[in-house]
């Protein structure tokens, strides 16, 4: 695929065009990815190199490298003191790293094998998944130091924050749960049961959603913030793991790593408008809010894919056929090759192509 190259969106939709800007090296097994809008840099974990790279957003070059501990998955970045932080996942500590230079500041200890985090800018908190441990660790933002954990259960990992309730959720991903959570009193409040494999959980304020990607069964699920109630089950491609939203309430974007592809989903009625093209096994990915860019990290491919607005000028949404949605009528035809009639209810609740064809 030729970077510069406008490409068709995967059911032919007019207007839903995107183009693919640039695929960028960035090291082995990259995962999650901050963003600096003020002074335009990303910054991507990189699992597999134990290090974070930080890249110039305007320039699409690399300013530097840094260490980290061992397998580093998410990352946050904390804008009032410029520092980002990571979970890494086989050392049980969470790095701090000078956002500007990349330089070392210290590492905290934490719950075994931490895969997720989640920031409250204004309890100066970030929460941290311990997969292993079942609990999530609570880091002073400022002190630099854990302050307590909250039980969760097994495979405790990805977390996210409403903060206009102040709550969390925590992905179990072996106990198909979310753990509900105070972030500030730092108590369990609750249990909501999830799909199979829970990977990453995003609260979208913009529709007061909850977002969950399930990776085992291959789908989305959207949970009300306001009363916890599951709205829907979206179906999307192989073993999503990673999600964002577009932060005006009109899109979320899924990583479907089995597939190297990423599900655009229309958040008003949670249909999938296209699909974009990346690289191999997108793991996670962010959205410019200064360009409106989409950044998705390939770890199979050890890059990241920048995406120039995944929705540029047209209809908002693709034109249909009336029958579209709707039931397809029983009908039965003579198999060519035995004469056998065979019937649509023979392929029920499968997926089929039927071939319509004229022979003179």
């Amino acid at each position: 695929m030729d970077p510069g190259e406008p490409m068709a969106d995967a059911f032919g939709g007019p207007g839903l065009l995107h183009r693919v800007l640039t695929h960028l090296p960035v090291g082995m097994g990259p995962e999650a990815i901050a963003i600096d809008t003020r002074r335009r840099r990303a910054f991507v974990a990189c699992a597999r190199s134990d290090a974070v790279t930080a890249l110039d957003l305007e320039r699409h070059t690399t300013i530097w490298q840094a260490p980290v501990g061992r397998e580093p998955i998410p990352i946050i970045f904390d804008a009032p003191t410029e520092r980002l932080f990571t979970a890494d996942a086989r050392s049980d500590t969470v790095t701090v790293l000078d956002a500007r230079t990349g330089e070392r500041l210290t590492q905290i200890p934490v719950g075994a094998y931490p895969a997720g985090l989640g920031y409250h800018p204004g309890l100066r908190r970030i929460f941290c998944g311990d997969t292993a441990a079942s609990t999530i660790s609570v880091v002073d933002v400022d002190r630099l130091m854990p302050v307590r954990t909250i039980p969760a259960e097994l495979g405790a990992g990805s977390i996210a924050i409403d903060l206009r309730r102040g709550r969390g959720y925590c992905a179990n991903f072996m106990a198909a749960s979310l753990t509900v959570f105070d972030a500030a009193a730092l108590r369990p409040l609750g249990r909501i049961g999830v799909g199979r494999g829970p990977c990453k959980v995003v609260a979208d304020p913009a529709t007061d959603q909850l977002y969950v990607a399930n990776s085992l069964e291959n789908m989305v699920m959207r949970i009300s913030l306001a009363d916890g109630r599951i709205r829907d089950r979206i179906p999307v491609e192989r073993a999503p793991v990673g999600l964002t939203t577009s932060g005006d309430g009109r899109h979320v974007y899924v990583c479907n790593r089995g597939a190297g592809t990423i599900s655009v989903l229309d958040a008003r009625d949670g249909s999938e408008t296209h699909r974009i093209a990346v690289g191999r096994g997108p793991g996670d990915c962010a959205v410019d809010p200064v360009t409106g860019r989409l950044l998705v990290s390939n770890a199979g491919s050890g890059t990241l894919t920048v995406v120039d607005r995944p929705w540029l000028a047209g209809p908002e949404r693709p034109a249909t056929h009336p029958a579209v949605g709707r039931r397809l009528p029983d009908f039965a035809l003579p198999d060519l090759h035995t004469g056998r009639i065979r019937t649509t209810r023979e392929w029920a609740e499968k997926k089929y192509v039927i071939n319509f064809f004229a022979s003179w």
